[in-house]
């Protein structure tokens, strides 16, 4: 499954500022879940991270060229995991939890 419009996105990332400096780094954590096509992320980040699938990495960026911030971002992100969002979450513009005993891919 790749990502798309109406997909439930599972990820990890470091965050690093135009200077190298790591601002965020949730690699060693739980996964971050956001529904893609939702206002959840930036759209422009968003972009660069569709038709990626489970077990991809990129290098994700926001250029303050964009006019959506001040100062270059680098995101170095893997998927963790890629799934169909259910009705309700489509609904809703965010993920739900799930309980993974009733959920198949």
């Amino acid at each position: 499954k790749q990502i798309a419009k109406n997909s439930v996105v599972s990820m990890r990332y470091i965050m690093k500022n135009s200077t190298g400096e790591i601002l965020e780094n949730i690699m060693n954590n739980d996964p971050v879940n956001y529904l893609h096509g939702s206002s959840a992320i930036q759209s422009l980040l968003q972009l660069q991270l569709e038709g990626l699938k489970a077990g991809d990495k990129k290098l994700v960026y926001l250029k303050a060229a964009s006019g959506l911030t001040n100062e270059d971002f680098i995101f170095d992100v893997i998927i963790d995991e890629v799934r169909e969002a259910m009705e309700e979450e489509i609904l809703l513009g965010y993920p739900i939890k799930i309980n993974i005993a009733h959920y198949s891919k």
